[in-house]
Formats: C-alpha cells, structure tokens, sequence
C-alpha cells in the first residue's frame, strides 16, 4: 500500500545515498480505467487491478524491489541499485505483459484491451536531493507517456521525458 511504499522508498534512498547506488522508481498508470469502471463495473475494475498487480509483482524479482498499489489505478515498482536503462527494460517487459493478458476494454480509445502508461526514472541519491525529486521524475515521465498516445514506457531525463 502507499504509506508502505513511502516507508521503503525512504529507507531505500537513505540506503543509496550511502552506498552511492541507483534507485529507480516506475510508476503505472492503467489507460482509461474510470470508463473500464464505467463498463464492466467496479467489481470488473478490482479483477482488472489485481492481474495488473499481479504483474508487477512478477516484476519485483529482487529482495528489495517493491511492487505497491500508488493511488486509484496507478501502481510504483521501486528498484534499488537499478539504473535507467534497467529500470526501462523492466518497464517494457511490464508493458508487453500486460498486453498479453489481453483484458478486454470495450471502453478504451487505445485498444480492445486493457492498456497501461508507465514512467520511468533513477537517481544516484545525492546529499541536497530527496525522494520526492525521484517521485516527481516518474511522474513527470508517465505523464509524457499520457500526452504521447498511452500505452508506452518513457523515461525522464533532465530537459524533459524521452
């Protein structure tokens, strides 16, 4: 859960920070779900959660990776010692999962099937930074994603998202 997520993310950073490692942050967000809600209704939206949850715990591979529930229908996959080219890989193979369990979406304008944005960014902790920095980061690259047609990985980098 989210306040789960804020403790480890914390206890993570502070760990980089001493260690002088990565930390990567994915944050996903699953593609017009208010009309999925909408159409197949709120019991629907929790099975839809669930594998899509599923899948990003599949993602959680190390001891120290975590897979939490964000907010509403986004999820974050924190990634210690992940740098962003490792961060994204996971991203895509998310992404490709996803779309092969072939949820069906009669609601969405991107595809038949359920579908999922995500943003993707690491830091090498530094003394003056903060968590919140990395959070902003992955937010600022999903919503990239959103703006760019959805259903698509993209990383943050300083000057904006690629």
């Amino acid at each position: 859960n989210r306040r789960t997520f804020d403790t480890i993310l914390e206890k993570e950073w502070r760990r980089a920070l001493r260690t002088g490692t990565p930390l990567a942050l994915i944050l996903l967000d699953i593609d017009d779900f208010k009309p999925y809600n909408d159409t197949y209704g709120h019991q629907g939206g929790d099975q839809a959660l669930k594998l899509i949850a599923n899948v990003l715990n599949g993602a959680a591979k190390r001891e120290g990776d975590l897979a939490a529930r964000y907010g509403g229908e986004e999820f974050a996959l924190l990634l210690p010692n992940t740098d962003e080219a490792g961060a994204e890989r996971v991203a895509a193979n998310i992404l490709h999962q996803v779309e092969q369990l072939k949820i069906p979406h009669a609601g969405s304008d991107i595809s038949p099937y359920v579908t999922v944005s995500i943003g993707v960014a690491s830091m090498i902790p530094q003394p003056h930074a903060t968590p919140r920095q990395l959070v902003d980061r992955a937010d600022q690259a999903l919503y990239m994603a959103k703006r760019e047609g959805r259903n698509r990985v993209r990383r943050y980098e300083s000057g904006g998202s690629r």
